[in-house]
């Protein structure tokens, strides 16, 4: 579906339908919350949203849509559920933004009883599709995005009352001509925020593709972006700037709207190369002599036949080529055709139209001088993207007179990338395009990606050199792509044959001359103006200003020797560039789209990582033999994750140096630490005595602690930890290492019967009951006052006798007679 801005979450959709949100959730953009319990948390990391049905039974997602603070998906059945912001009536609840400013409950809403089929959000108004072709829109209409009509001043000037918001889904019934709309088959939806915190609409419009391949559009056009013929004008007197807006006098605005769906384009691929000449036609036979008729036999007589003519004036019904994908920015819109070729049109300030330069003005977008002469600033009509054209010689057998002859013919290509082969080995062409804030994706059939506009915040995805190192040359820039010259002039005998033969014989094609960057190049940017080589001259080496990579002030791209130098940074791409992560990688992308970020979801037969190597490089990809199930990774020693991205924590000697010296060695000879006996812990990961789980951390044995479970909880000579007369506590802030907290047990609780079990159980362990009522395990070179109050309890080996309570109640007792 249409997106209109993805500024600041995303929404992957799984096959199986599940839907996963993460995000700014400040108006419920996300929709996690329950009716009666608003949700408006920001999730950090994708998080599960079911939408449930009023039986509470989970809807399998099948659409979804994301404008700026609403979202919208389409379920199994067609029926649409939408939350967030309310604010210009875009959740088509039917209740005023004041009452429900928001919600972050998904709502199933009425959209005229139809089932849908797609939905499109924009940055304040929605679309949906029907199964059966309809357009139904609500939400913001300033612009007449919305397509409804009904202005009473022409295209609704002067603040009137048919732009004002819809919160109902509305059927657009009928076009600028009057006629009822044709059946849709692909919708989009584009706008854009200005303002800052204090955000206001700045634009809104819809394009739409009927099932005969048309392109419609409506809403803002003020760049271009309908895509309407435009009529310019002296913007005033003695001037050479022109513009097609007009001036409203009661907003002080200008404006360029269509309230009403237009038809755009067509989307014509026209070429550069004419097409080498079709077959001559065969040649008719000799007529026959008639023959005598014997004596007596009647006269035949062959009858004429009259040639045929084709009437010039038939009217030739021309089949449009097939539209696959249609897409909304900001101000920009574009069309896929299933032949690969790309269009494009509206606002090219940031060369995100990838036509090979940059509108150089905006407001209020005159016509004027740009890097290329007299281009318009705005890009009224569909464009062809014609960066990936190349030409090839073509040969081809023809009848010239009474001989045949090889010709060849210059033939131009359009729609694919040349040297890229697909899965099946044929030239890879587009297949998915997608309009973002002011730039621009394409994703091709061999999985590669194709970015170009506006890099402000590194929407491009260049932040280095990446694998521009493995194919570009030290002179600094890559070999351009000329036309194939022409086939070489006949010869004297041949020119005399051919002449007598038929004069009127063809001439060759002329030699075309035409340069293009190599896609296969990566680190030559085909922008204008971003691959700047100057050679060396003098004592000075030749440079590369080229801006190919890298965004901000911060970012550079430096290529290592031998490779040539290159400095600088791309704020703007107006030509479609390589996508590359610098590094091979055993992944295709197979889905992208466009917001205020980019986004593309890969593909491979192994779990990869970011950088796209099976297993992280590190483990072996192992197949399932059951179809459907999910190839894993072995990971290696020391590693752990689903593509062994983890390193595991390893054991050192400093470990079991620690663990060795830990002990109150004078008491417990027998207890010190030993690797033959005890497991060994110096190279070991998690020491020994834990696993690494799927996230690289270690899960620790019983009694074992620490990071990679280099802590052990203190035993005794039998290696009892806490002889088994306690709990083993490990709370780095209270000390380093683990301690013993010994079992006890208090005599003097309330509760009587509570009481007079503690008392049994002290007396069956053979613990004495200290004064205060406790009776402990603890360790007598401390005390049990150390242990009862300060927690150093030692390993809980020692329990007190009787005699012992003697002596304490003898010693307290002297000690307070001398006090008095």
């Amino acid at each position: 579906s249409g997106r209109g801005q993805l500024v600041e979450r995303g929404l992957p959709r799984q096959e199986e339908g599940s839907l996963y949100v993460w995000g700014r959730n400040d108006r419920g953009q996300l929709g996690l919350g329950v009716t009666g319990s608003p949700d408006t948390t920001t999730r950090f990391k994708p998080t599960l949203l079911e939408i449930t049905n009023a039986n509470g039974q989970k809807e399998e997602v099948i659409d979804a849509a994301v404008g700026l603070e609403h979202t919208m998906v389409v379920v199994s059945g067609g029926r649409v559920f939408t939350w967030g912001s309310n604010q210009y009536g875009q959740l088509g609840i039917d209740v005023q933004s004041e009452d429900t400013p928001f919600t972050s409950v998904p709502t199933a809403i009425d959209i005229g009883g139809e089932s849908i089929m797609n939905v499109s959000a924009a940055a304040g108004h929605s679309v949906a599709l029907t199964f059966t072709g309809a357009v139904y829109t609500w939400g913001a209409n300033q612009e007449g995005q919305l397509g409804l009509g009904g202005c009473v001043n022409p295209q609704g000037r002067g603040l009137d009352p048919c732009l004002d918001y819809v919160r109902r889904p509305t059927k657009i019934l009928q076009t600028i001509e009057g006629s009822f709309l044709p059946q849709m088959k692909l919708i989009a939806a584009g706008g854009h925020v200005a303002g800052g915190k204090e955000r206001f609409l700045e634009g809104g419009h819809t394009v739409t593709v009927s099932k005969l391949n048309e392109v419609w559009g409506w809403g803002d056009n003020f760049h271009g972006q309908v895509g309407k013929k435009q009529t310019y004008f002296r913007v005033a007197d003695n001037t050479e700037l022109f513009t097609p807006n007009t001036f409203d006098n009661v907003t002080g605005k200008y404006y360029n709207r269509e309230v009403l769906p237009v038809r755009v384009g067509p989307l014509v691929v026209t070429l550069s190369q004419p097409p080498p000449p079709p077959p001559p036609p065969l040649l008719p036979l000799p007529p026959r002599t008639p023959m005598a008729p014997a004596a007596g036999s009647p006269s035949i007589t062959a009858p004429s036949i009259a040639p045929t003519t084709s009437a010039l004036t038939d009217t030739v019904e021309v089949e449009m080529p097939e539209i696959i994908a249609v897409s909304a920015g900001s101000h920009h819109s574009l069309a896929l055709l299933k032949t690969g070729e790309m269009f494009a049109w509206g606002d090219n300030f940031f060369g995100q139209l990838g036509l090979g330069y940059q509108s150089m003005l905006r407001e209020p977008d005159e016509f004027h001088k740009t890097q290329t002469w007299r281009q318009p600033e705005m890009i009224d009509m569909p464009q062809r993207i014609t960066h990936f054209d190349y030409v090839v010689i073509e040969k081809q057998m023809e009848v010239v007179g009474n001989a045949t002859v090889e010709r060849s013919y210059t033939v131009q290509i359009t729609g694919k990338i040349q040297g890229s082969k697909d899965s099946e080995g044929i030239e890879a062409a587009f297949t998915q395009i997608d309009a973002g804030n002011f730039q621009s994706i394409a994703l091709a059939r061999d999985g590669s990606l194709y970015t170009w506009g506006t890099n402000s915040l590194g929407q491009q995805g260049t932040c280095d050199c990446g694998a521009c190192a493995s194919s570009y040359d030290a002179a600094g820039s890559c070999l351009p792509i000329s036309a194939p010259p022409a086939p070489p002039a006949p010869t004297l005998e041949e020119m005399r044959r051919l002449s007598v033969s038929n004069p009127f014989a063809p001439p060759a094609p002329p030699y075309v001359h035409k340069q293009t960057w190599d896609q296969r190049c990566e680190c030559n940017c085909p922008g204008e103006g971003t691959c700047k080589f100057t050679p060396a001259f003098g004592d000075l080496d030749a440079i590369n200003q080229g801006t190919c990579v890298g965004y901000g002030d911060k970012t550079k791209c430096e290529c290592t020797p031998p490779y040539l130098q290159m400095t600088g940074a791309i704020y703007n791409m107006d030509q479609p560039m390589t996508f590359s992560f610098g590094a091979k990688t055993n992944f295709s992308f197979v889905t992208i789209a466009a917001g205020g970020a980019m986004f593309a979801v890969s593909q491979s037969k192994c779990p990869t990582d970011g950088t796209g190597r099976d297993c992280s490089g590190k483990g072996q990809c192992v197949l399932p033999e059951e179809q459907d199930a999910i190839p894993s990774c072995l990971c290696p020693f020391g590693t752990a994750g689903i593509f062994c991205e983890h390193s595991c924590p390893v054991g050192t000697k400093e470990d079991v140096d620690a663990i060795r010296a830990d002990h109150n060695i004078n008491k417990f000879r027998n207890s010190r630490y030993r690797e033959d006996t005890d497991g060994k812990i110096d190279g070991e990961v998690c020491a020994g005595h834990g696993v690494c789980d799927r996230k690289g951390a270690c899960v620790c044995q019983d009694n074992w602690f620490g990071e990679r479970c280099q802590y052990m909880c203190p035993w005794n000579n039998d290696k009892q930890h806490c002889s088994g007369n306690g709990t083993c506590v490990y709370i780095p802030t209270v000390q380093e290492f683990p301690y013993c907290v010994c079992d006890r047990y208090n005599t003097l609780v309330k509760d009587p019967v509570m009481a007079a079990a503690n008392a049994k159980t002290c007396e069956e362990k053979g613990l004495a009951v200290w004064p205060n009522g406790w009776c402990s395990y603890y360790d007598a070179m401390q005390g049990f006052d150390a242990c009862y109050t300060q927690g150093l309890c030692g390993v809980c080996e020692d329990a007190a006798s009787s005699r012992s309570i003697l002596l304490v109640l003898f010693v307290s007792l002297f000690s307070l007679v001398t006090h008095l």
